[in-house]
């Protein structure tokens, strides 16, 4: 297995191309076609009986509209320049960030995002990495600040025995063949860690069988798991956390256990999220 199709949302400001960049690189070594997606909505300002609009004023409606035909068209050239003369496809569509990536991630092996900040994402010209990665059905690789090159250093899998652990294990093979340190962790609470230790070890047999430098370890865990992972991942020098990404809807919005959530809002390590 491995990624022959990157797929990425693009903005108009150029500050925010490190993912990009970093497609671009992976594209390199995987010989892989990055997919460039221009996204945005005009967000309902105004709802009466006569429709969403009905209220907002014809002329500043258009306004709207150009503006965002300007974004989308500011948002090709930013890809274009980051992505250069690699293979290439760009799309638009008028929707909102999010789920456009859903809803392309169906020609895509692997989406690839920037970190979303501190505050909520504008869901009307920002991609919510939480939602996307429960929603799209394929692995989604979060890019920390400033970082715009993944290295092939050491690899952390928070590892925790359940469907979305496994899924990111093998939505993650290929970048953990190209990493010669891989290091299987579960954090256990409990004083009889050997339930724990033989699970890591199941899973790091298993990826060795396909050629993945891995071991693996049982984390004490004191306090939160995100915790006890996060400092591991510092001792171990990591590029790359792997984990599963654990939400549920409540009250119409997505809802993220405690070490998602943590991943999702640090901004040191690139994460690769499975659902």
């Amino acid at each position: 297995m491995t990624y022959k199709t990157l797929l990425c949302h693009a903005q108009p400001n150029a500050d925010y191309a490190e993912h990009l960049r970093c497609a671009a690189n992976l594209s390199d070594e995987l010989e892989a076609m990055v997919i460039g997606l221009g996204a945005a909505a005009i967000p309902p300002f105004a709802v009466s009986a006569g429709g969403s609009y009905a209220g907002l004023d014809g002329e500043w409606l258009a306004l709207m509209s150009d503006q965002i035909r300007l974004n989308l068209e500011g948002s090709r050239k930013v890809f274009e320049e980051a992505i250069g003369a690699r293979a290439r496809e760009w799309r638009t569509q008028w929707l909102e960030p999010t789920p456009a990536l859903a809803q392309a991630a169906r020609g895509a092996d692997l989406i690839i995002v920037r970190h979303g900040g501190p505050g909520h994402p504008n869901t009307y010209s920002d991609v919510d990495v939480g939602q996307l990665v429960v929603s799209a059905g394929r692995p989604v690789l979060m890019c920390p600040p400033g970082r715009d090159y993944l290295g092939k250093g050491p690899i952390l899998v928070a590892w925790k025995d359940s469907r979305e652990s496994r899924r990111a294990i093998a939505d993650a093979l290929p970048l953990m063949q190209r990493s010669g340190d891989v290091l299987i962790v579960e954090a256990s609470p409990d004083a009889d860690i050997s339930p724990a230790a033989a699970r890591v070890e199941d899973v790091a047999e298993a990826l060795a069988r396909h050629g993945v430098r891995a071991r693996s370890e049982v984390l004490e865990q004191s306090g939160r798991a995100s915790q006890a992972i996060m400092t591991r991942a510092g001792q171990l020098g990591a590029e790359l956390i792997v984990a599963g990404g654990y939400g549920h809807t409540r009250l119409g919005e997505w809802a993220f256990g405690g070490v998602t959530r943590n991943l999702l809002e640090q901004e040191r390590y690139f994460v690769l999220f499975s659902h």
